[in-house]
């Protein structure tokens, strides 16, 4: 795993703040322009249901991802890195912060879909492909579903 760079900071985000606003656009740039599909994907009408996170250069968003924490099996969503910025540790960063999160919480293990490509990716944090190949209904992508057990005593950098 790659070392995220120096300087990087993890914050929760209130999906009504600026912050959020830019998540989103780095959101749809991330993980639905590069498959022409419509940018109304990242409308959350649900987004007070998950715990978001942002990672931060400064005041610049590089990194994003959520949890849904209130789950029986968490499941981890949208993990999405600036395109610039990939392959500096910061999704491996966002899965672990989460992680740790759902570990606090009392969970033991998360969940989450992965598009087929990322599979790899996933597997080196931990996750083990436990599904069949399927497409996902809002995007009409091949996704596995993962999982990951937690350990029980994982500190959170955000402290839960």
């Amino acid at each position: 795993m790659t070392t995220p760079a120096r300087g990087l900071t993890v914050r929760p985000l209130d999906p009504a703040s600026p912050a959020y606003a830019e998540a989103t656009r780095l959101r749809y740039d991330a993980l639905y322009r590069e498959w022409g599909l419509p940018r109304s994907l990242t409308d959350d009408a649900n987004a007070a249901a998950f715990y978001h996170i942002g990672v931060f250069d400064a005041d610049a968003i590089v990194g994003y991802a959520r949890i849904d924490l209130a789950l029986d099996e968490p499941q981890i969503y949208q993990v999405s890195v600036a395109r610039d910025r990939r392959g500096e540790g910061i999704g491996a960063l966002l899965v672990e912060v989460l992680k740790g999160i759902a570990a606090q919480a009392g969970h033991t293990e998360v969940w989450l879909d992965a598009r087929a490509h990322v599979i790899p990716f996933y597997e080196r944090l931990g996750f083990e492909v436990v599904g069949e190949e399927f497409l996902s209904r809002r995007t009409a992508t091949p996704h596995r579903r993962m999982r990951a057990p937690l350990g029980g005593d994982a500190d959170a950098p955000l402290g839960g």
